[in-house]
């Protein structure tokens, strides 16, 4: 791969666009030229610049990772802007035109796109769906096999004291009794969410707490600071803390592939299908391998993609 066809993008705070430093860089630098894998050779020549974001969770850092590698090693330039921040702030950089292509997830993007109103269920009609609603110059590409649902997990202490294995069990009364910590946007969420809740279930939590998805919602959970947390199925934190990912046997949450979300201009038919062979490679067994690399193991983001995209043979060992 071509390491000097990569740029990590550094953008200041300005309304929109909050770009958190990337953790896998000690250093203040505008240009990323270090942080990929081995030099492909023969890797073909530049074919345009595609700027890819993600949001603020490991995991979708890691997929901008995946199919920026990927890309590059075709000959495109890749800005990489990772950590941009929830769905609520990165989609208006896309369909603004300040990005080019987003990790996405089927049915949380359906969902943010059509405000709740939309009929899809399974993962075909998902995509034939935003094919409808998304906005002009926005398409999806094929989704994945890979599924990363949203959970609702609890600490070993409070699933055993009130019982809780699905998401059934929390009855209007325990509800009442537990202590929630999510991401800032689930207090509004209405696929799953504070508002799905209260309106699928009848069930009011006791207070909900406004946390980052990921390390600070499992030292809460570790601490006993809140009962339960939303976390991502695929997450290497539920098995290494014993957490209890609650059963979704209420259907409140649909399929969630991943899917490439892309402005169509800015990615070719070329780029296209350099994408969707990823997607094809994805399973949500060597997602969730690749993530107790990154969260568990602390290797970066970058690295384990590399390893990734390596042992599939897209580059070059």
């Amino acid at each position: 791969m071509t390491r000097s066809n990569r740029t990590l993008a550094v953008v200041a705070a300005v309304p929109l666009l909050l770009l958190a430093a990337c953790g896998d860089s000690d250093e203040d630098t505008a240009t990323d030229t270090t942080s990929g894998g081995a030099e492909e050779e023969g890797a073909g020549e530049e074919l345009g610049t595609i700027r890819i974001g993600s949001a603020n969770f490991p995991e979708n850092v890691l997929l901008a990772e995946i199919y920026g590698q990927a890309l590059e090693a075709e000959g495109y330039t890749i800005e990489l802007q990772p950590n941009i921040g929830s769905r609520e702030v990165y989609f208006g950089e896309i369909e603004s035109g300040n990005l080019d292509l987003l990790p996405e997830y089927t049915n949380s993007l359906l969902n943010f796109v059509t405000e709740g109103e939309f009929e899809a269920t399974t993962t075909d009609e998902q995509v034939a769906e935003l094919a409808e609603v998304l906005p002009e110059g926005l398409g999806v590409l094929e989704p994945s096999e890979a599924e990363d649902k949203d959970v609702l997990v609890c600490s070993a202490e409070a699933a055993e004291e009130h019982g809780l294995a699905a998401l059934s069990d929390i009855t209007p009364e325990i509800g009442a009794e537990l202590v929630v910590g999510g991401p800032p946007e689930f207090a509004e969420r209405t696929s799953f969410g504070v508002p799905a809740f209260r309106d699928e279930l009848g069930v009011e939590f006791a207070e909900f707490v406004p946390l980052e998805i990921g390390p600070p919602i499992v030292d809460a959970l570790s601490s006993g600071a809140i009962d339960c947390g939303n976390l991502f199925s695929t997450g290497s934190a539920i098995a290494a803390n014993d957490f209890v990912a609650l059963e979704d046997d209420v259907d409140l949450v649909s399929n969630e592939n991943i899917i490439p979300l892309v402005r169509t201009e800015a990615v070719d038919e070329a780029a296209s299908e350099v994408l969707n062979e990823i997607s094809g490679l994805l399973t949500t067994e060597n997602l969730t391998e690749m993530l107790v690399s990154v969260e568990i193991d602390a290797e970066s983001e970058t690295d384990v993609a590399t390893a990734f995209l390596e042992e599939e043979g897209i580059l070059g060992g």
